[in-house]
């Protein structure tokens, strides 16, 4: 009956698709046996909305990536990467495959108010994810906070409400923590286990943040996420903290873009749980610089050829096993769509 309602005062359709594909081959060097390999890290976005009067809108989205088939089922290669096992591992020096459905979303809105349903979807916890946030978009390689920052954020049987003002969106969702494992292809539908709640600050400013705390999975774990980001034309940055139970992350990360240019630098510091890499480590230090040439800028998508060189600090502890200084080196082509055009609400 809402759906027939909306619709008889509904305006035109507006559909829309993002996406991104990274053809990558990455090497190593410190480690004893250092791996080459080649992937591909990739995204899609569909979506189509509707206005309906002044203060409504209709949306219905999907989410997918066909990692499942263009990564390996023990992940690419990543040195001083961890994934857990209630978040898809357990993986050492690997990252893991997203999964191959992301999200399917129907969104309603009548202003202030909105509604988002998600069989399979995004809960209102943290900041967006990495793939698709403006400041890391160009980056073909998951961050090191990956396992406690990024891990969360695909749940099944979303439901979330919602106020939106202006000047902040405040939102609560429930959700059940899914887990996918193996080839990462899927759907983990459980019950309601997992609950979420997020503040976002001025969401429709250049400058915005957020903050958020949810509690995931039977096990009742306890997660908090704080960010500020900077979304301008040439310059995009977000500044981001992260706490699960007792671990904690916390990361930098900043993209300059002038014509046919993009220059990429991540900054991370990330607990680890002991014994990982070594029993006296529990944390990691990690810095990302990255550089892209655009040999094709068209209105609507880019493709160009570029390279991240990961580095890894303070670590003495590790150069037995993996060299005085590892790294790793992600020569890669990336084809994207120009800009973000997913719509931050609902």
């Amino acid at each position: 009956m809402l759906f027939l309602a909306l619709s008889a005062h509904a305006q035109e359709w507006s559909s829309y698709f993002d996406g991104a594909l990274f053809g990558t081959y990455v090497t190593e060097t410190g480690p004893r046996e250092p791996q080459n390999r080649l992937f591909s890290t990739n995204w899609f976005l569909v979506g189509t909305e509707r206005q309906v009067g002044q203060r409504g809108a209709v949306m219905f989205r999907g989410r997918f990536t066909l990692e499942p088939l263009t990564i390996p089922r023990q992940g690419y290669p990543q040195l001083l990467q961890y994934v857990s096992p209630q978040n898809g591992g357990p993986l050492i020096d690997h990252q893991r495959a997203h999964d191959l459905v992301e999200e399917v979303a129907v969104g309603l809105e009548w202003r202030p108010l909105q509604l988002y349903i998600a069989p399979v979807g995004e809960p209102p916890l943290g900041a967006e994810p990495y793939a698709q946030r403006f400041s890391s978009v160009d980056f073909a390689e998951a961050p090191f906070a990956y396992d406690l920052q990024e891990a969360f954020h695909v749940a099944t049987r979303v439901i979330a409400g919602g106020v939106i003002t202006q000047f902040v969106d405040l939102e609560y969702g429930v959700f059940h923590r899914a887990l996918s494992t193996g080839r990462h292809t899927s759907i983990d539908n459980g019950n309601i286990d997992s609950w979420s709640a997020r503040a976002t600050i001025a969401p429709r400013s250049l400058f915005s943040g957020q903050f958020s705390i949810g509690r995931l999975g039977d096990e009742k774990s306890e997660l908090s996420s704080a960010s500020v980001s900077y979304n301008g034309k040439a310059l995009a940055a977000t500044a981001l903290w992260t706490k699960r139970d007792e671990l904690a992350a916390y990361g930098l990360e900043a993209t300059l873009r002038g014509g046919r240019h993009t220059v990429m630098a991540r900054g991370e510091s990330v607990d680890r749980p002991p014994g990982v890499f070594n029993f006296k480590m529990t944390r990691t230090k990690h810095v990302t610089f990255g550089y892209i040439f655009d040999v094709m800028h068209r209105t609507g998508y880019r493709a160009g050829i570029g390279a991240n060189v990961d580095y890894h600090s303070g670590n003495p502890e590790l150069q037995p096993t993996y060299g005085h200084k590892p790294q790793s080196v992600f020569a890669f082509f990336r084809l994207r769509t120009d800009r973000a055009t997913r719509p931050t609400s609902p």
